[in-house]
């Protein structure tokens, strides 16, 4: 993967890339919505290859959470599944009720077979 794709779906973006910190990396998933006017990032799903890991509101207080490897052998599934059954969920864990509010979680489900194709190239 080698630029950002783009969906503008279910009152959220998605941008799909490849993100690279130090010798770690991988496919990474960045959730933004509209917050009074101004895109902002909502969530970050990197699935890096020694150390994936997801953000609440990466752009504000950074909340980290680090996926264990043993339980979540599959970074990339386990993504996938959070955007398409839990996002709203997420976006409200991340304090943005309103964005969440506007989730059509039936449209954001429409584009994770693409979305998972590109992580997975």
């Amino acid at each position: 993967m080698s630029q950002e794709k783009v969906f503008q779906v279910g009152g959220v973006e998605l941008h799909v890339d490849n993100r690279s910190l130090g010798d770690d990396g991988g496919p990474s998933v960045r959730v933004y919505g509209d917050v009074d006017g101004e895109a902002v990032q909502l969530l970050r799903f990197d699935c890096f290859r020694k150390d994936p890991h997801y953000h609440y509101d990466p752009s504000g207080r950074n909340e980290q959470h680090p996926l264990d490897q043993a339980t979540v052998p599959d970074s990339i599934g386990w993504t996938i599944e959070q955007l398409g059954t839990n996002l709203a969920e997420m976006i409200r864990t991340a304090s943005y009720d309103r964005v969440a509010a506007g989730v059509d979680q039936a449209a954001i489900e429409g584009v994770l077979s693409e979305v998972e194709s590109i992580m997975r190239s």
